[in-house]
């Protein structure tokens, strides 16, 4: 039986420090993950430094439907930011072996939700109103702390003005939410950034 995630998991420390640090990735494994280990690779030279917050999901549809997986990160772009300012997204390459990078995306453009939290689902929302759902893909054993991690990190995005802060909501199902609404539902593009 699934079980999703409560506040006990949420209690943990979020892997950001303070202003005069830079962030710290979250890795369960102490290692880097396949999104900074791509970055590292070379290719992406500007980007190889920046301490990355990831995880992977499998973006679906509103009825749950899988449809790709996805590489979700947020980064700083500057040392000197106490939170995150730009959201990374990769899927995999066509080999299948390893990651593309999808897209690289101002966190000012773009809204994140909790959008069901016994699923473990978040929703991305781009401010064109194109909008897809992800769900994390993370070990039973580390799931709830990885995506009450996720959950506390929106929240701190919400709550911090001085960067121009992302506003974080929780999405409450409605009546309509079977009905088609006005948002366009998108799935993310396989074309490889460059």
């Amino acid at each position: 039986q699934m079980r999703g995630p409560g506040p006990a998991s949420w209690t943990r420390p979020l892997n950001f420090t303070p202003l005069e640090c830079p962030l710290v990735p979250a890795f369960p494994t102490g290692r880097p993950g396949r999104l900074q280990r791509h970055l590292l690779s070379g290719e992406f030279d500007q980007l190889r430094d920046f301490p990355i917050f990831e995880s992977n999901f499998v973006q679906v549809t509103r009825l749950g439907e899988i449809a790709n997986k996805v590489t979700m990160g947020v980064a700083a772009s500057s040392p000197a930011l106490e939170l995150p300012d730009l959201l990374l997204l990769a899927g995999p390459a066509e080999d299948n072996r390893r990651l593309q990078l999808l897209g690289l995306f101002p966190l000012q453009f773009v809204q994140l939700f909790v959008h069901d939290e016994s699923r473990w689902q978040l929703k991305v929302k781009f401010r064109t109103g194109r909008a897809f759902y992800l769900q994390l893909r993370a070990p039973p054993e580390t799931r709830d702390r990885e995506f009450g991690q996720w959950v506390r990190l929106l929240y701190r995005l919400r709550f911090h003005s001085a960067q121009g802060a992302v506003p974080f909501t929780q999405e409450y199902p409605t009546p309509e939410d079977g009905e088609e609404d006005h948002e366009e539902d998108g799935l993310i593009e396989q074309e490889e950034v460059r």
